[in-house]
């Protein structure tokens, strides 16, 4: 299974430079629209894990990689937790990539690049891989990569476009509701609680979407 997880990583040493790349431009042109490093430290580790994702199911579509794979003395389980557990090795480069260029440019001081990334960060970066692997996987196992890519497309737009309108909306409507009540929360709920909550959720509906995912790929012919 370990070896799976580094063929995935080999297989794009080239997207490293893309993700670093990629998070220089979202700091860049997303500070005044994600304020205190969000964009920097947050969406662009989601980005990362988002290409990392789709580019090694794409690897192994053009090689014909399942097939080869699927002939090894491997069972079909290990197979389906490598994918779920590289998503974390995605994730952990896209952090990686975030603080690098945070640091460069705090050196530089340059005015977009302030603070640094929190605890908090880490957590939403987390929690958003899991949800991200748990709709992706599934439907990547039962349909494969040909009828995945305008669902990738859609799963890619609402994981980049909500959290902005949502933080918009936070923003701009104090006196709704549900925006007190989220409000009210986080003003009154510990640091420690928030994140435990949100990293319960997002693994909990990993391991659901692992379990789904073992059972489709079980009874899945090749």
């Amino acid at each position: 299974m370990v070896n799976l997880i580094i063929k995935d990583i080999l297989i794009q040493k080239k997207t490293i430079i893309y993700a670093l790349l990629y998070t220089a431009f979202m700091a860049l042109s997303m500070s005044s629209v994600f304020p205190n490093g969000f964009g920097l430290y947050v969406m662009s580790p989601m980005v990362i894990n988002y290409l990392f994702i789709t580019f090694a199911v794409q690897y192994d579509d053009k090689n014909k990689s399942e097939v080869i794979i699927n002939s090894l003395p491997l069972k079909r389980h290990d197979i389906v937790m490598s994918k779920y557990i590289a998503t974390f090795v995605y994730g952990t480069l896209g952090i990686c990539c975030s603080i690098l260029v945070g640091f460069i440019g705090n050196a530089v001081r340059l005015p977009m690049f302030h603070g640094s990334i929190s605890l908090l960060n880490i957590i939403l970066v987390i929690m958003s891989i899991c949800i991200f692997s748990s709709i992706y996987y599934p439907v990547y196992f039962k349909f494969g990569v040909a009828k995945m890519k305008i669902f990738t497309v859609v799963i890619f737009m609402i994981f980049f476009f909500v959290p902005m309108n949502a933080m918009s909306y936070v923003i701009k409507n104090p006196n709704n509701f549900f925006v007190q009540k989220f409000n009210y929360f986080i003003n009154n709920t510990s640091a420690l609680t928030q994140n435990s909550i949100a990293l319960t959720i997002g693994l909990v509906i990993f391991m659901i979407s692992l379990m789904i995912s073992i059972h489709i790929y079980n009874n899945k012919e090749f």
